[in-house]
């Protein structure tokens, strides 16, 4: 593993950067800002709800076609133009003064904070890697572990020492003078996308028949799939932007849910390193029957334990979910799929998990709006992910065809 770190470092810090950075447009960094402006504009917690879902609906359609970048140009080109819209992004944020103003904030964090970071971070790694892909996937994904584990706790002390606007033009300065440099001086040259440089005396993997997104979108194997992939980034994007309400409900303390983060940040980290091992052993695919399971188990605890003793054991079951998660769904894909359009793949794929993201708040808002307890809806998230696990297992026929390229595209 040293030696792999070592040899690769180049490329798995710029990765790594990616993940990190992504924080900026990540839910559970937006919605700390939540309460401010709640107030400011008026809004309830299903119209900021909506407000935020339809900012987030029209970034995954703009990824569509934007997310194709990463196959035209370079990987330094396709991050510093991820870097500097962040940045942008941050900067709107914190002049917003119009419902209006706020919208176009949202979308731009979400479109190139969780979509153009997360996008050109998966993309490029899947390629730069493949007999070792699952090990560099789940060292890059740390990234995401880092920025849960210190980006809300930072935020807060931001917040309340100096203030919301603050926090965003501090958020903005950070991209411009540190992000987006490192990331042009670790980027200046591309890896050769083969299999690890330890292995010299392996070859370049045979690249497999590639999908389109045409033919992917025609093969009904694509939307059963999504059904469970698209569970992590529903279930756990409402539980983040609802977190103030779910804190109230259960009658606990911010401060003490805080806390809450870093124990799960760190079960995050320890199953994305496990998941990289797993999965360049077993393969992403045989995984998927199986990596739900831990979050089903924390969001039944969070939905039906009033006590906040639950806190802690139920977000370390969402974090090893979690850390799994961002594994799995970058080395599914080319695992699958193959390598040449990877890049129009995700930017599918990523699309549909912004768009997740984008109608969980909208839809939970709403319902808590008309009465419907937030722990109960977690509760019914969890029984759904049993259902999908169950799905997931009995697919894994038809994925292991399409993985030895007995099955072709449509």
């Amino acid at each position: 593993m040293m030696h792999f770190l070592r040899a690769e470092a180049r490329w798995l810090f710029a990765g790594f950067l990616l993940c990190l950075s992504s924080s900026f447009g990540q839910t559970y960094f937006i919605s700390l800002s939540n309460d401010v402006l709640m107030q400011r504009f008026d809004l309830n917690h299903g119209g900021i709800g909506l407000v935020y879902a339809l900012a987030t609906t029209a970034s995954a359609l703009i990824l569509l076609e934007f997310g194709k970048l990463v196959d035209c140009v370079t990987t330094r080109t396709a991050a510093l133009v991820a870097a500097f819209g962040l940045a942008g992004a941050c900067l709107l944020m914190a002049m917003v003064q119009a419902v209006w103003m706020l919208f176009f904030a949202f979308l731009a964090l979400r479109l190139f904070g969780q979509g153009m970071m997360s996008q050109v971070a998966m993309t490029a790694t899947g390629r730069w890697f493949d007999a070792r892909r699952g090990r560099a996937i789940s060292i890059v994904t740390l990234g995401y572990a880092a920025g849960i584990a210190f980006m809300p706790a930072a935020a807060v002390a931001v917040i309340s020492a100096l203030g919301f606007q603050q926090l965003w033009w501090l958020s903005a300065a950070i991209m411009i003078l540190v992000a987006a440099p490192l990331l042009f001086a670790l980027l200046s040259r591309e890896r050769v996308p083969q299999g690890s440089a330890l292995d010299d005396d392996q070859p370049p993997a045979l690249e497999k028949h590639s999908w389109r997104r045409a033919q992917l979108l025609r093969a009904p194997v694509f939307w059963i799939l999504m059904t469970g992939l698209l569970c992590p980034s529903f279930m756990f994007t409402s539980l983040l932007f609802h977190q103030l309400n779910l804190i109230e409900v259960k009658g606990w303390d911010m401060a003490r849910y805080a806390s809450v983060f870093s124990v799960f940040a760190i079960v995050q980290v320890c199953a994305s390193l496990l998941s990289g091992g797993l999965i360049d052993r077993f393969s992403a695919r045989q995984m998927l029957p199986f990596y739900l399971l831990p979050m089903t188990l924390g969001l039944i605890g969070l939905g039906s334990v009033d006590g906040f003793w639950i806190a802690f054991p139920a977000m370390m079951l969402v974090g090893f979910t979690a850390g799994f998660d961002s594994s799995i769904a970058g080395a599914l894909w080319p695992e699958l799929f193959g390598l040449k359009y990877l890049g129009e793949l995700r930017a599918l794929t990523f699309a549909a998990v912004v768009l997740a993201s984008a109608v969980s708040p909208m839809v939970t808002g709403w319902l808590i709006d008309r009465g419907v307890a937030f722990p109960h809806q977690l509760l019914f998230m969890g029984l759904y992910s049993i259902a999908a696990s169950g799905v997931m297992l009995a697919l894994q026929p038809r994925l292991f065809a399409i993985a030895t390229d007995a099955a072709k595209p449509a």
